[in-house]
């Protein structure tokens, strides 16, 4: 791709987000990141007047949007297009599945579109999002647009009763198939992270107090490599025999895994589990079929689990 491609494949980037990091706009353009620069002169002697903002998470933005030509896709734009519409309508969790559809329908209507349907088929067994689960979404996403607090009962894993929380909401997230808010608490006087449920959440409301959002928040901050909020790190060995080691050896299991099979056809693994509560699910999901080598502290703890559940059947 020649310079003046590149100058235009930018200012496409930079028209379509509101901000875009010069490491993210080097990746995209496949180009140094010192070139940027030089892209960005050439689109402000142009005209175009681009904001630059300095740091480590340094980049540019857009003063003013600009209208560009219509550009086609090419096939592979369009089938990633028809891909991730078959994808998105078959996760009956994603929150915005109506408005994408009809964002992708006013798509269609101006671009030459064979068949919306995809050639791979994907199929996922999830529950349909709760409507009292969608109410409180939509109330907090409305709170973090206004930067007003909002106030909701919680009841916690470890908690008896319901309490009060007053908050700050920052971001709303969905980590494997559920929905959190992650925000400062003013009961806490910290950021917390809470989860989108029925069961936990009630009665949430649009308090008449604005906040002023952190400049210095970072998400990544606060959630673990694995995609789950941070919590302890396990680090645990142990051996998976029969066919679960086949159905293990093709899946991720916890952080940064280390795997291999031995001459029986065991699958030796070593990973880090963010929490102790997954390692204990993941090891007791997969029963007779794994031992547990190491923390000796965790193997112990797991006898005693694997007692009380013999007990329940005694």
């Amino acid at each position: 791709m020649n310079r003046s491609a590149l100058c235009i494949k930018m200012l496409q980037i930079l028209n379509a987000h509101d901000f875009v990091t010069t490491k993210e706009l080097a990746s995209r353009l496949e180009t140094n990141p010192r070139n940027i620069i030089e892209f960005k002169k050439e689109l402000e002697t142009s005209g175009y007047m681009i904001e630059s903002v300095k740091g480590r998470y340094g980049g540019y933005r857009l003063m003013e949007k600009a209208t560009l030509p219509l550009i086609q896709l090419n096939d592979q734009e369009k089938q990633a297009m028809n891909e991730a519409y078959s994808y998105l309508t078959s996760h009956k969790d994603f929150l915005l599945i109506r408005d994408y559809t009809l964002a992708y329908e006013k798509i269609k209507s101006f671009m030459s579109f064979s068949n919306h349907k995809s050639d791979v088929l994907f199929y996922e067994d999830i529950k349909m999002l709760d409507e009292g689960v969608y109410d409180m979404i939509r109330i907090m996403e409305q709170a973090k647009k206004e930067s007003c607090s909002v106030s909701f009962e919680y009841k916690s894993l470890h908690a008896s009763k319901f309490l009060p929380v007053e908050l700050c909401p920052y971001e709303i997230m969905n980590i494997q198939g559920e929905y959190y808010c992650l925000g400062y608490s003013q009961n806490r006087h910290d950021f917390r992270t809470y989860k989108f449920s029925t069961v936990r959440m009630h009665n949430v409301s649009i308090l008449d107090k604005h906040f002023t959002r952190d400049l210095d928040f970072n998400v990544n901050a606060y959630l673990g490599k694995s995609g789950l909020m941070k919590d302890e790190v396990i680090e645990t060995e142990f051996v998976i025999t029969g066919k679960n080691a086949v159905l293990y050896a093709e899946r991720r299991i916890g952080v940064n895994p280390k795997m291999y099979f031995d001459d029986q056809q065991n699958l030796h693994v070593k990973t880090l589990f963010e929490g102790k509560m997954n390692a204990m699910q993941f090891l007791c999901s997969l029963g007779a079929s794994c031992q547990l080598i190491s923390p000796i502290e965790l193997k112990k703890e797991l006898q005693q689990e694997i007692r009380k559940m013999m007990e329940n059947y005694e």
